[in-house]
């Protein structure tokens, strides 16, 4: 989730109590994530556990109590400690892995993907919202929002030091990784990419995600976000958003 531009440590209690006091004041960002967090868990796999990476205030799980939620750091909200670069679960153990927000900063994704694939059942499902650079992403994310958004990256190796902050991101990496023949391919893991659903988000621009002034009235949300459904029918232009689904394969 959209990071505040506040000096606290990620998920210190003081940043988690930032944005769970914008959650509580945000009737139409409550709205709009909790559609997309809808919309997450019908994609998720119709079997196995379902495990949160990087779960951070702990709305999915709000939603969703059965799911096991992880943090890399210590969290009221986390029912476990967990790096996405060393999954603490055993092989086959894992449904769904469901990201809101994380894969763009991960340390290492290569190695995140590889222990996808180890803790995923066969036909598990990696589940992610993330950025996306259609268009309006690309202007979005890289003149517009705080984090890093930088197309020329090596993908294996996206953090100059390889140490970061954990809420450090490169907006550009899902789309590296996830857009066809993207970084993913090269890895050669029993992972592919099955879903892409990517859409403009103007709702959630229009809430200020958690940091900026809200614009949209919480009666307005549904007019919304039947507008973004149909400027989401041009990606290439108006997306800056996507839901993706990579699957296990079988064998």
């Amino acid at each position: 989730m959209t990071a505040l531009s506040v000096q606290n440590e990620p998920t210190s209690p003081a940043w988690i109590g930032e944005h769970r006091a914008q959650w509580q004041r945000k009737t139409s960002l409550r709205m709009v994530y909790q559609r997309w967090f809808q919309r997450l868990r019908e994609l998720c796999a119709p079997d196995g556990s379902i495990v949160e990476i990087g779960c951070g205030p702990g709305f999915f799980k709000d939603l969703y109590p059965d799911i096991v939620a992880t943090d890399v750091v210590p969290n009221p909200y986390a029912d476990r400690i967990a790096s996405g670069e060393a999954l603490p679960f055993s092989d086959g153990e894992i449904g769904t892995l469901v990201l809101v927000d994380v894969f763009h900063h991960l340390l290492q994704p290569d190695q995140f993907l590889r222990e996808a694939a180890r803790t995923l059942a066969p036909r598990g499902r990696l589940v992610m919202l993330e950025p996306w650079l259609g268009l309006a992403g690309r202007i979005l994310w890289r003149y517009l929002h705080h984090e890093c958004c930088d197309m020329q990256v090596e993908p294996s190796a996206p953090w100059v030091g390889g140490d970061k902050n954990p809420m450090d991101g490169n907006s550009a990496l899902p789309y590296l990784y996830f857009r066809s023949g993207g970084s993913a391919d090269r890895l050669n893991l029993p992972l592919r990419v099955v879903r892409r659903e990517c859409f403009s988000a103007l709702p959630w621009l229009l809430t200020g995600g958690f940091q900026g002034m809200n614009v949209l009235p919480s009666t307005l949300v549904p007019a919304m976000e039947m507008l973004d459904r149909v400027l989401s029918l041009a990606p290439k232009l108006t997306a800056t958003r996507c839901l993706l689904v990579v699957e296990k394969s079988e064998a």
